[in-house]
């Protein structure tokens, strides 16, 4: 799988922030049900005054499917790929997207 892109956003901020303040957070994830669950995408945040810069790295999906990969099949992506268990309720086909 290729790295995910960092999407970035500009917005004002809610709160004055009068000293420039920087949040950063890892990937924070849980099992449940043998399967991953994506909680919180690794992401940076710098606010100043009223203005704010975000940071995303990636979505939940492209980290279910990182940690599926390597924390379940031992970076195997092509067995991890035939044993993803996720579809779609419309379409019935798998939800695996192929991140190249």
């Amino acid at each position: 799988m290729k790295r995910p892109k960092f999407k970035i956003a500009a917005h004002r901020d809610l709160w004055f922030h009068w000293l420039p303040k920087l949040t950063t957070s890892k990937l924070r994830w849980k099992d449940k049900f043998d399967s991953p669950r994506c909680e919180r995408e690794p992401y940076f945040e710098f606010s100043w005054l009223w203005f704010c810069v975000y940071g995303q790295w990636g979505d939940d999906q492209y980290w279910e499917q990182w940690l599926w990969i390597h924390k379940y099949h031992d970076g195997d992506e092509k067995k991890a790929k035939a044993e993803w268990g996720w579809v779609d309720m419309d379409t019935e086909e798998s939800t695996w997207i192929d991140y190249e």
